[in-house]
């Protein structure tokens, strides 16, 4: 089984709109990963239910206060780009996320994961973005923008 690189930005923003536009550009063949959505996520006694990404994402650009992680698989094979992501935080913030194959035998080229991560940065018009390994992003704005000046350094 190979290694993902999650290529991740993030935007003070809580836009459906905004995550429609990014899969369509960067994941337009694509399909959700769960079948369904709980507000809070994750609770044993949900208040929300919801049975489609829209649907979720509706409520989350009203609901600040909430923050849920989504996932699609890209149906196109063919495509670098495996996964998609978007991460609502609770501070109004969002995270954009891409997953591509890559190399963890210590001899990687991070062409692959790079190359995206700049596709996304000119995407969305901003330098705030970074690549991890099998790992989800910071869960808030503050703590994102700390991972990216660390990794500048």
């Amino acid at each position: 089984m190979g290694y993902l690189a999650d290529i991740y930005i993030i935007k003070k923003t809580r836009s459906k709109k905004e995550a429609v536009d990014f899969l369509n550009h960067f994941l337009p063949n694509r399909e959700e990963s769960a079948d369904d959505y709980w507000i809070p996520e994750g609770a044993t006694k949900p208040i929300h239910e919801f049975y489609n990404a829209s649907d979720l994402m509706s409520f989350l650009e009203l609901n600040s206060n909430y923050s849920n992680r989504i996932y699609w698989r890209n149906l196109d094979e063919k495509s670098p780009n495996k996964h998609g992501m978007v991460f609502y935080n609770e501070d109004g913030s969002m995270v954009f996320g891409i997953s591509r194959n890559t190399d963890m035998s210590g001899n990687c080229d991070t062409k692959n994961e790079t190359e995206c991560l700049n596709e996304m940065k000119i995407y969305f018009d901003t330098n705030l973005g970074y690549i991890h390994y099998e790992n989800p992003p910071a869960d808030n704005y503050k703590e994102f923008v700390e991972i990216v000046n660390q990794l500048e350094i």
